[in-house]
């Protein structure tokens, strides 16, 4: 079939992505006097990781401890990190943690409340109480609220659209072309761009991600020059439920206040590997644990077991109460899904990217969270950065004419000749087959052989692919999305070959210790002459050092 006629669009602020860092991008710019158009593939609000998410986030304001801060918020977030933060955005964030529960109530979002006091939450690995909760503790009451609010403020939307390809002229980013299902082809200029598209959790076979989590962001990102740092820093959530682990079992609300989680042989692993204590219970160090206990075959089917038969049952009703939306059965089966990656495109702290009127905000954003992200730091994150990129991007008044015809001329060839292709290879083959390559050689237990062995099925993929058909535009737009899963598998793999040493959620079993002396250094990915080139560079301690 042939592509439809090209529609072409033209506004002063587009924003890629539907989730709570593109809405939030979207509604400051449009507070800052500029048109907007939000592009997402999904149903903005709907379809993201943000919508499925527990609906809480890390916001320090010593409401609950006077103790508590931005400094300290900053320490427990370069520390949880492993000193591989970029520590400039780090306090960016919690500084700016704060105002975001004022600003989203301004959107309609309602807050748990403590009689007229927002409710606040101690989870593992922060020092103090700080974390917020939407009322039903569920991410959609933050994006529910937020696209009603653009809505009324003017924002427009478009929706089923996947981004095929920046548009960029002379150093900077002018717009992008995209493709919808039906085949039609859009070109959409604009005076400044926020790419917000979400991170890769789709890469591994087991992951709680949204939908379309296939890291189209940094596919774009690379294809057009950009950097991208700690790409193989990738956090998996310990506890889910389900075959492919896509529901989330709230190991913070239960593990520390009396459950635990037991293998076959009814040993408590949270005893075992020395993770009783509240502040060392990080994601990183449960998911480790669990696998580790799977590998070495005392698992129950591939699970641990939660045990909720030590826990007071005043405690356990209470919780209960508080998470309506959140069951605690007497026995749940639970193991570790890909949730977060911490590597993505290198900013500044005004989103800025090194191509100019392109802005970059959401789990796209790299090095913010070092080699283990803080639980409740993801939601935190995307609001700060997102209204940042919002009101920068806003700052770029008119441009909305935009060039780069050719480029445009060249896409609509490219995918014109992939829909007129022929092969035998199907595509669901070989996304399954990718992405069990990845969950067991390239997931949370790592070695330089695994990881050979991954890199080299990746390459095999990557060849395969190109003889995968696309009969129609929905099937091409799978294949890309497949296309940008091979790229950022391989991004995954080459920087975990790189780093030999452990640090946070990359665990390697040839090397199990960290190496300060060595690798106190964050791994830079760029493409040179359509190559991948890989650069280690010292980390930067503006704030905090190791100790």
């Amino acid at each position: 079939m042939k592509l439809e006629k090209t529609q072409t669009i033209a506004t002063e602020v587009l924003v890629i992505g539907g989730g709570g860092a593109g809405l939030r991008a979207a509604i400051e710019a449009r507070k800052n006097g500029s048109e907007v158009l939000l592009l997402s593939l999904s149903r903005a609000g709907y379809g993201n990781n943000t919508a499925i998410s527990m609906g809480m986030f890390a916001a320090s304001s010593g409401t609950r401890d006077p103790r508590d801060n931005p400094g300290v918020h900053l320490q427990d977030t370069v520390v949880s990190g492993r000193y591989m933060n970029n520590q400039v955005l780090a306090e960016v964030m919690a500084e700016g943690a704060w105002q975001q529960v004022k600003d989203l109530e301004e959107m309609g979002v309602e807050f748990k409340k403590s009689g007229s006091q927002t409710w606040i939450m101690h989870v593992p690995g922060h020092t103090y109480p700080r974390h917020v909760s939407a009322n039903r503790t569920l991410g959609a009451e933050f994006t529910l609220p937020m696209r009603r609010y653009a809505e009324e403020a003017g924002v427009r939307f478009l929706e089923g659209v996947q981004v095929t390809k920046l548009l960029v002229s002379h150093g900077g980013v002018s717009g992008v072309t995209g493709i919808d299902t039906l085949g039609n082809l859009y070109v959409i200029y604009a005076g400044a761009t926020v790419l917000a598209s979400g991170g890769a959790g789709e890469v591994f076979l087991r992951t709680n991600n949204a939908a379309g989590s296939t890291g189209d962001g940094i596919a774009l990102c690379y294809g057009s020059g950009l950097p991208l740092v700690d790409m193989e820093f990738v956090q998996f959530y310990p506890t889910t439920l389900g075959e492919y682990g896509s529901r989330v079992w709230a190991y913070e609300v239960t593990l520390g206040r009396g459950a635990t989680l037991r293998n076959s042989l009814g040993e408590d692993i949270l005893e075992k590997h020395n993770l009783k204590n509240f502040m060392t219970m990080t994601r990183d160090r449960l998911a480790r644990a669990i696998m580790l206990e799977i590998l070495d075959g005392h698992d129950i089917d591939g699970k641990m077991a939660a045990d909720f038969s030590i826990m007071p049952d005043d405690l356990l009703e209470k919780m209960h109460r508080i998470n309506k939306n959140l069951r605690y059965p007497e026995k749940a089966m639970v193991a570790p899904a890909a949730h977060y990656f911490m590597g993505g495109v290198d900013i500044n702290i005004n989103t800025e990217t090194a191509l100019n009127n392109l802005f970059v905000a959401g789990e796209l954003c790299g090095g913010i969270h070092g080699a283990n992200r803080l639980t409740g730091n993801a939601i935190t994150d995307i609001f700060v950065f997102g209204a940042i990129a919002g009101r920068q991007a806003a700052r770029l008044k008119g441009g909305k004419s935009g060039e780069a015809e050719v480029s445009v001329d060249e896409e609509a060839g490219r995918l014109q000749g992939i829909l007129d292709r022929k092969g035998r290879e199907n595509l669901e083959t070989c996304s399954r087959g990718l992405r069990e390559t990845m969950w067991k050689k390239a997931g949370i237990i790592r070695s330089r052989e695994s990881l050979g062995e991954a890199l080299r099925e990746v390459t095999a993929g990557q060849n395969r692919i190109k003889q995968v058909p696309a009969d129609n535009p929905r099937d091409l737009i799978k294949l890309l999305k497949l296309e940008n899963m091979l790229l950022v598998s391989e991004m995954v793999c080459k920087a975990a070959i790189m780093r030999t040493e452990s640090r946070g959620s990359h665990y390697r079993t040839d090397f199990p210790g960290e190496d300060n002396g060595e690798w106190l250094k964050n791994i830079f990915i760029t493409s040179k002459n359509n190559e991948m080139e890989l650069a280690a560079r010292p980390v930067a301690f503006t704030k905090i050092s190791p100790q």
